[in-house]
């Protein structure tokens, strides 16, 4: 299973993330991110990496003139070229199953929206890394799960 890992920039609760890449590292899944430098999900691939992942793919904007992609580490694992930033929501919910949300942020909001047109799939929300839940009129598959439940729900 492909797991894409959407986070915030900023890396809040570091241990709580330490303690979820651990779990998904020993499920032997893949990960799918898109990570800038210093953010959450950057953080959680080092810690999965580190405890044995099995490995880390990177949606990044290789043809992206607009912006760039200097922010984005790229030394994680095999790079998928999505083109331009606007093509990355779309792209990051075509190479994964479920998507693991570790913290809000306006770019994962946009990712989250992504899984109700492109390769629909659940999106698990990690119920102590957010302030709450998103509202139930967007009508997405959006489960909220604790981290000591999160191995149960991706076996």
């Amino acid at each position: 299973m492909k797991i894409g890992i959407i986070g915030p920039s900023e890396i809040r609760e570091k241990e709580k993330i330490l303690q979820l890449a651990k779990i998904i590292a020993s499920l032997e899944h893949e990960i799918v991110i898109t990570p800038d430098k210093g953010s959450a999900s950057e953080f959680f691939a080092q810690e999965y990496l580190s405890n044995n992942g099995k490995k880390v793919l990177e949606v990044v904007p290789l043809d992206d003139k607009e912006f760039g992609y200097d922010w984005i580490n790229l030394e994680l694992g095999k790079h998928i070229n999505c083109g331009t930033w606007r093509n990355q929501p779309e792209k990051l919910n075509e190479e994964t199953d479920v998507l693991l949300c570790i913290g809000y942020a306006a770019g994962v909001l946009a990712e989250i929206a992504y899984t109700k047109w492109f390769k629909k799939k659940p999106v698990y929300i990690i119920k102590e890394l957010v302030s709450g839940k998103l509202p139930m009129e967007i009508k997405l598959d959006l489960r909220y799960v604790s981290i000591e439940d999160i191995d149960k729900e991706l076996k």
